[in-house]
C-alpha cells in the first residue's frame, strides 16, 4: 500500500499569511521584477518541499493563493490600481512561474 501524502490545511494557512505578510512589507521596496524574481524563487523551494506524490492539487493551491497575494500587494502603492488582472496574467506569461510538479515519488519502483 502507497501512503498518500496530503499537506497540512493548517500549515497551509500558516505559510500562505507569511506570503503575505511577505509581499505587504516587501511591496514598496522593489520593483515588480525584483519582487517576482524572488517569489519564483520561494515558489521553487515550496514546490521542491511539498512536490511529493499525491500533493500536486494542494502545492498548486498554494500556488495560485500565493500569486493572487502578490497581485494585490503592488496595487495598494497608490491610490489608484497600477495593475488590472489581465495586465498581470500578461506579466505572469513572459515570466512564467515555476511549474508544479513531483520532485520525490512515493510510489514503490517496478
Amino acid at each position: 500500500m502507497v501512503p498518500k501524502v496530503k499537506t497540512s490545511g493548517t500549515r497551509l494557512r500558516k505559510k500562505l499569511k507569511r506570503v503575505n505578510a511577505w509581499a505587504r512589507v516587501m511591496r514598496n521596496r522593489h520593483q515588480l521584477p525584483e519582487l517576482w524574481e524572488t517569489f519564483c524563487a520561494k515558489l521553487r523551494g515550496h514546490i521542491r518541499y511539498y512536490g511529493v506524490s499525491y500533493n500536486q492539487v494542494a502545492v498548486r493551491t498554494f500556488v495560485l493563493k500565493a500569486t493572487r497575494h502578490l497581485f494585490k500587494w503592488p496595487n495598494r502603492r497608490s491610490q489608484r490600481k497600477s495593475f488590472s488582472w489581465e495586465r498581470f496574467e500578461r506579466f505572469v506569461q513572459s515570466h512564467p512561474l515555476p511549474a508544479v510538479r513531483v520532485h520525490y515519488s512515493l510510489l514503490p519502483s517496478q
